[in-house]
């Protein structure tokens, strides 16, 4: 991974979070977790976790509904040439952890 994907992908991170404290409501606390670049830079998927975890998938579809806002805000304070289009997952779990 180049260092500018690395770099891009600190900052989607930083902002999806910046963004999802503002807009998402008190029913359940979302973090951003990770991110990945797929398709030399054009795809980001952004890896939340939910608590309660009874409500991530109301958070998940919360999240995708709000995709568009989210790339706009992206775009507003990412100094970029194109935004990636962005998709999320639910934080994929460790099979290690016991």
């Amino acid at each position: 991974m180049s260092i500018h994907d690395e770099k891009v992908i600190s900052q989607v991170m930083r902002l999806a979070a910046e963004f999802l404290v503002r807009e998402a409501g008190k029913q359940s606390l979302i973090t951003v977790t990770d991110c990945s670049l797929a398709d030399n830079g054009q795809h980001a998927t952004i890896y939340i976790s939910v608590l309660p975890e009874a409500e991530a998938e109301a958070a998940l579809n919360f999240v995708k509904r709000r995709r568009t806002e989210l790339k706009q805000y992206i775009q507003d304070h990412l100094r970029i040439k194109r935004v990636p289009f962005l998709d999320f997952a639910l934080e994929r779990k460790n099979s290690n952890n016991s």
